[in-house]
C-alpha cells in the first residue's frame, strides 16, 4: 500500500546535495520550496529542512508546517551536534537518500496513526466509550545493545542512564533475539565496529518480523563516513552513530528514535483500547455498523478539506452452495473477521455494515492501495478452508471485493451505496 509522498524540500544553507530525482525512486515526490515561501499544508506530506542556525530552522518549520497537532511532520537536516528540540525528525550530514526516504515514510505513518487515534478517541466518546491517557501506562525506556562490549559500551550505556533510559546487552545474535521476543524495546544498537555483515543480518531480520518492524535500529561504526552507509539504510537501519561521537550526541540520537517508537507504541494502544461493547460487535469482533459509519464520516470531511484520500473495501461474504449449515457458515464468518483484523494496519478500522457485508476503511488510502488490500484479502480468503457438517468436505467462502475511494464531498452512506452498487453490478457480470 505504499503511496507516493509529496514533501516541501527547504534547502536554507543552498548547500544540499539531494536532488529530488533521488528519492522519487523511493516514492517520495519532493518539491523545491523557497525558504521564505511557504506551502499550503494540505498539500504535501511532510517538510524537510536544510538549515545549519536551529533558530531559524524552527521559523522555517512553522511558516511551512504549522504548529498545530494535525502540521505535516517536519524533518531537519544540519550539523548540530545532539539533536534539537521542536523537530519529528534530525538527521545530519550527509544525508543518504534512502534513510531520508524511510524517515518520511516512517514519520508519516507515524502522524497518520496519531490522527486517526485522537478521532477515533473522540468518536469513542460520542458513542459512550471513555479512554483516559494516563490510563494506558508508562515505563522506562529501554534499550538493546547487541555485539561485543567495545570500549564505548559503557560510555553509551551511561550517557543513556543519565537521561533516564536503561540498556540491556547482548553479546550475540541469539540472545538478542531472544531478548527482542521476550519484551518489547524501544531502540536497538548493533555494533558494527567489527561485524558488520552481521550486525546487517539482524536489521534485516528485525524488518522481516512484523511486531519488530518499528523498532528503530542504529549502527555504531568507525566513522560517520560509513563506506557501506546506503546498503545499511536500505537493510532498514534508522540511524549511523560514528563511535568517535561525544556519548551525549550518541545518546541524544538513541533517544530521538526511542521516543518516536514510543509515540508508535502510545498511538497503537489507543487505537485497542476504542475497541469496546459500545463500538464493537461481540460476536464477529469488527466495529458496529453506526459506529463506523460515524467515524468513516468524520474522516472523510477532514480529508476532503485537506485534499487526501480514503479508501474502502466492501467485502460480500456468501457460502459456496445451500449444503452449508447457517452454525458452519456462522462459525466461518467469524474466522474470516478474525483474519481481516489481522490484514489490516492499526489505524484501518474493519467492520460490520449488514448481514454477510463487512467493510474495511483506509485512512490516508487512495483506490490503489485499496486495491493492494482487496486482492489481499481475496488471496487470504480463497487459500482458507472452513470446517463444514461434513469434516472430511471443508468449504471455502465465497468473498466479493470491491476497492474504492471517496470522491469529493460525499457522505459516509453515500460512499457505502456506491460500494455495494459495484458489487452487484459485478454479481450481475459473473451470472
Amino acid at each position: 500500500m505504499t503511496r507516493t509522498l509529496t514533501i516541501a524540500l527547504v534547502d536554507d544553507d543552498h548547500d544540499l546535495i539531494l536532488k529530488p530525482s533521488d528519492l522519487e525512486v523511493f516514492s517520495v515526490k519532493a518539491q523545491i520550496t523557497a525558504p521564505d515561501s511557504p506551502v499550503s499544508p494540505e498539500q504535501i506530506d511532510a517538510v524537510v529542512i536544510a538549515a545549519s542556525d536551529v533558530g531559524r530552522a524552527r521559523e522555517l518549520a512553522l511558516l511551512h508546517a504549522g504548529n498545530g497537532k494535525a502540521r505535516p511532520p517536519v524533518i531537519l537536516i544540519s550539523d548540530t551536534s545532539t539533536p534539537p528540540e521542536g523537530f519529528d525528525g534530525w538527521l545530519r550530514r550527509p544525508v543518504s537518500p534512502v534513510q531520508l526516504a524511510n524517515r518520511i515514510q516512517s514519520l508519516r505513518r507515524l502522524w497518520v496513526m496519531e490522527d486517526i487515534a485522537r478521532r477515533r478517541k473522540a468518536a469513542c466518546q460520542v458513542f459512550g466509550h471513555t479512554i483516559h491517557d494516563d490510563s494506558l501506562g508508562d515505563r522506562q525506556p529501554t534499550v538493546l545493545f547487541v555485539g561485543e562490549a567495545t570500549a564505548r559500551f559503557m560510555a553509551i550505556r551511561h550517557a543513556l542512564a543519565a537521561n533516564g533510559t536503561g540498556m540491556i546487552a547482548a553479546f550475540s545474535s541469539f540472545s538478542a533475539f531472544d531478548y527482542l521476543h521476550e519484551r518489547p524495546f524501544d531502540a536497538v544498537i548493533l555494533n558494527a565496529l567489527e561485524k558488520q555483515d552481521l550486525a546487517f543480518t539482524i536489521s534485516s531480520a528485525m524488518r522481516r518480523n512484523a511486531r519488530l518492524y518499528h523498532t528503530p535500529v542504529l549502527l555504531l561504526t568507525p566513522s560517520g563516513r560509513f563506506e557501506a552507509a546506503d546498503e545499511a539504510f536500505a537493510r532498514g537501519v534508522s540511524d549511523i552513530l560514528p563511535a568517535e561521537a561525544e556519548p551525549e550526541e550518541i545518546s541524544g540520537r538513541v533517544l530521538r528514535l526511542a521516543e518516536e517508537r514510543r509515540r508508535r507504541r502510545h498511538a497503537k494502544t489507543i487505537l485497542e483500547n476504542c475497541r469496546a461493547r459500545a463500538t464493537v460487535d461481540h460476536e464477529f469482533g469488527l466495529f458496529r455498523n453506526r459506529f463506523a459509519l460515524a467515524h468513516l464520516q468524520e474522516l472523510l470531511v477532514s480529508t476532503n478539506q485537506n485534499r487526501k484520500s480514503t479508501g474502502l473495501v466492501l467485502m460480500a461474504i456468501e457460502p459456496p452452495d445451500n449444503t452449508i449449515s447457517w452454525e458452519r457458515f456462522h462459525a466461518a464468518q467469524q474466522q474470516f473477521a478474525s483474519m481481516l483484523r489481522h490484514l489490516l494496519r492499526a489505524e484501518d478500522f474493519p467492520a460490520q455494515l449488514r448481514p454477510n457485508l463487512f467493510a474495511a476503511v483506509l485512512p490516508y488510502t487512495g483506490r490503489e492501495g485499496a486495491l493492494c488490500v482487496a486482492e489481499r484479502i481475496t488471496a487470504v480468503a480463497e487459500c482458507t478452508a472452513f470446517d463444514s457438517d461434513d469434516p472430511l468436505h471443508p468449504f471455502r467462502l465465497n468473498v466479493n471485493c470491491e476497492a474504492l475511494e471517496a470522491a469529493g464531498e460525499e457522505t459516509a452512506e453515500a460512499l457505502v451505496e456506491r460500494g455495494m452498487q459495484l458489487l452487484n453490478s459485478n454479481r450481475m457480470e459473473a451470472v
